[in-house]
C-alpha cells in the first residue's frame, strides 16, 4: 500500500487515539492563540514491503488568532520518489488540507471547518473516531471532502439554540466491494433551547440527513423534544423523545422504517468523579437497537480513568458494550495512555456490526532535544447484518526525533500493520524510514 510520508503511520495512529484521550507531549505544548506561520520540508528514505522509497515531506501550518475569534489552516503534500505502485517517477502521497475559523462572544459562537484527505483505504479507520465505519479489507484509495458549519447563540440566556450544517464526500478509486460507492452526505440540525426555571433546561430539536450514491440512496429524519433537569445539587437527569423516519434504496430495493428514539441520562457527582447511567433506544431498518450503559470517572492527581459497561440488545440478541480510557503522566517527561472500547455501529448502508476498539500510546522526552513515541491499535467489526465481512486491524509504530541546529531535525521509525477477514483475506504492510527534516518560521 502507499504512504504518504514515514511519520505517517504513527500519525494516522495517533489521530485514532484523539477519539477518546488527547494526546499530548510537554515538549509540544503551544499557546493556542500566538500566531505561526511554519514550513517544514525534508528528505527521508523509507524501505516499504521490500520497495526503497524516497519520500520528500511537506508542511504548512498557518495560525492567526485573538481571544475572540481564530484562523488555522494546515496542508501536507508529500512527494514520493520511484514508487512502484505510481506510474512517474515522481508522485504526490497521501495529501490532507484543513481551514478552520473560529469565532465567539459571551453569548454567541460561530464555527465552520472546510477539510480534505486521501489515503489508502486499508488505513481509513486509523484516521475514523469510533463511529459508523467498519473494518475494511481492500486495495483501493479514498478521497474524502468535508464542510462544516456550526453556529451556537444564547449560551448564557434563557432562550438560545443552535444551528448546524456539514457536508461528506467520499470518492472511492481501485477498490472491489460494491459496497464502496462514491457517496455524498448532508446533514443538517436545529436546536432551540428554553430554560423556564433555573433547574430545568427543555430543547425542542429536528435533525435530517440525506445521503446520495452511485447505488444507494437514503434519507433520515429525526424531531422530539429533550430537557436536561438538576434534581438536587449533586445529580442531573437528561431525558429526550423523538420519532425518527429512515428510508433506503439500494439497487432498486427499498427499506423503510418509523418509530420513537428514547434516550435517558442520569449522573451524580462525587469528591473524585461522577456516577452515570445511561439508556437509548433507536429504530433501524435491520431493526431496533437498545443500549444500556452504567459509568463512572476518576480524576486523580497523577492519572484519570473512566469506564463504561453495559449491554446492547439487537434483533433478540444480548451482547456486551464497554468502554474505558486510561491517561497518566508517569513523570515530567514521559505520558502512557491506553483505552478500550466495544460499541454498536450502523453503517450508511443500514448494516449493523460491534466495534471493537483497543488503542494504546506512550511518549517519553528522552532530552531535552529528542523524544521518543511508540503506539498500538486493534480494531475489530464484528458484522450483525448485511454482507459485509467479519475484519481486524492490528497496528504498532514508533518513532523517533532528535533536534538539530539550525531547525534541522533526524527523524526515525517504523510501523507495522496486519489485516484479516472472515474470508482469511490478509494484508501485511510493513514500514522502516529515516530522514532529515528542516522547519522555517516566519514570525518571531
Amino acid at each position: 500500500m502507499r504512504r504518504a510520508a514515514g511519520h505517517r503511520g504513527a500519525a494516522a495512529i495517533a489521530a485514532g487515539l484523539l477519539a477518546l484521550l488527547p494526546l499530548a507531549s510537554p515538549a509540544q505544548e503551544t499557546d493556542p492563540l500566538a500566531p505561526e506561520a511554519r514550513l517544514s520540508i525534508g528528505q527521508q528514505i523509507a524501505v516499504e514491503n521490500g520497495d526503497l522509497i524516497g519520500i520528500t515531506p511537506l508542511d504548512v501550518i498557518l495560525r492567526t488568532g485573538t481571544r475572540v475569534q481564530t484562523l488555522q489552516f494546515s496542508l501536507s503534500a508529500p512527494l514520493r520518489l520511484n514508487d512502484p505502485e505510481e506510474d512517474g517517477t515522481i508522485a504526490l502521497g497521501d495529501p490532507q488540507a484543513r481551514l478552520l475559523f473560529r469565532r465567539g462572544v459571551r453569548n454567541s459562537a460561530l464555527e465552520a471547518e472546510l477539510g480534505y484527505r486521501e489515503n489508502d483505504l486499508d488505513d481509513e479507520i486509523l484516521f475514523d473516531n469510533i463511529s459508523n465505519e467498519f473494518v475494511t479489507l481492500d486495495n483501493g484509495r479514498v478521497a474524502q471532502t468535508d464542510a462544516r458549519l456550526t453556529y451556537v447563540f444564547g449560551r448564557e440566556s434563557k432562550l438560545g439554540g443552535e444551528f448546524g450544517l456539514s457536508w461528506l464526500r467520499r470518492d472511492y478509486s481501485g477498490t472491489t466491494d460494491p459496497d464502496l460507492d462514491d457517496r455524498d452526505t448532508v446533514d443538517g440540525n436545529v436546536v432551540f433551547y428554553l430554560e423556564p426555571t433555573p433547574l430545568i433546561r427543555a430543547r425542542i430539536l429536528a435533525e435530517a440527513s440525506r445521503t446520495r450514491g452511485e447505488t444507494t440512496d437514503s434519507r433520515s429524519d429525526r424531531y422530539g423534544a429533550g430537557a436536561s433537569l438538576q434534581i438536587d445539587k449533586l445529580t442531573n437527569l437528561d431525558v429526550e423523545l423523538a420519532r425518527t423516519a429512515i428510508r433506503r434504496e439500494q439497487n432498486d430495493r427499498i427499506e423503510e422504517t418509523e418509530g420513537p428514539s428514547l434516550r435517558l441520562g442520569l449522573t451524580r457527582s462525587r469528591p473524585l468523579g461522577d456516577w452515570s447511567l445511561s439508556f437509548s433506544s433507536d429504530p433501524g431498518t435491520s431493526g431496533r437497537r437498545e443500549d444500556f450503559n452504567i459509568g463512572r470517572t476518576l480524576d486523580l492527581r497523577r492519572y484519570t480513568l473512566s469506564g463504561q459497561i453495559g449491554v446492547t440488545r439487537f434483533q433478540g440478541n444480548y451482547d456486551p458494550i464497554f468502554q474505558i480510557a486510561y491517561r497518566q503522566q508517569v513523570s515530567r517527561l514521559s505520558e502512557l495512555q491506553a483505552s478500550l472500547r466495544r460499541a454498536a455501529a450502523t453503517d450508511e448502508d443500514g448494516d449493523e456490526a460491534l466495534n471493537t476498539d483497543i488503542t494504546a500510546s506512550y511518549s517519553r522526552q528522552i532530552s531535552d532535544v529528542s523524544s521518543i513515541a511508540a503506539n498500538i491499535r486493534l480494531r475489530d467489526s464484528t458484522v450483525q447484518s448485511g454482507d459485509r465481512q467479519d475484519a481486524r486491524t492490528v497496528s504498532f509504530a514508533v518513532d523517533y526525533n532528535r533536534a538539530l541546529p539550525n531547525d534541522f531535525s533526524l527523524v526515525a521509525g517504523a510501523s507495522i500493520i496486519r489485516s484479516k477477514d472472515s474470508n482469511d483475506t490478509r494484508d501485511d504492510e510493513e514500514r522502516v524510514y529515516l530522514g532529515i527534516n528542516r522547519s522555517f518560521s516566519f514570525l518571531p
